[in-house]
């Protein structure tokens, strides 16, 4: 497994850790404050844009990396059964568990 993928795996993992969802849980509460607000002033309202942009841009990358991580795994999974097929004695294998 290349050192990308045991990052992407470990950051994935973070991001779903109790601590990450206390503070999405805390942003929810904000953002739906500020949504009912009857009179928010510009900032308010450049806070709940900048927000919504950055949840939707984690979304994106959340799903980036695990489409990476995927198509790492068939890659690494691919690559070691090649490797065990090649370096079986023939006549060792499947057929000989069936046999």
């Amino acid at each position: 497994m290349s050192r990308t993928t045991k990052l992407a795996f470990r950051f994935l993992r973070e991001l779903g850790s109790d601590d990450v969802q206390d503070t999405f849980e805390s942003l929810g509460a904000l953002l739906e404050h500020l949504e009912t607000k009857n009179d928010p002033d510009p900032a308010e309202l450049q806070m709940v844009d900048t927000a919504y942009q950055a949840l939707e841009k984690l979304k994106t990358l959340e799903g980036q990396l695990k489409l990476y991580i995927g198509e790492s795994h068939s890659i690494v999974r691919g690559n070691t059964l090649d490797k065990l097929y090649k370096e079986t004695p023939s006549g060792v294998g499947s057929q000989v568990m069936f046999d």
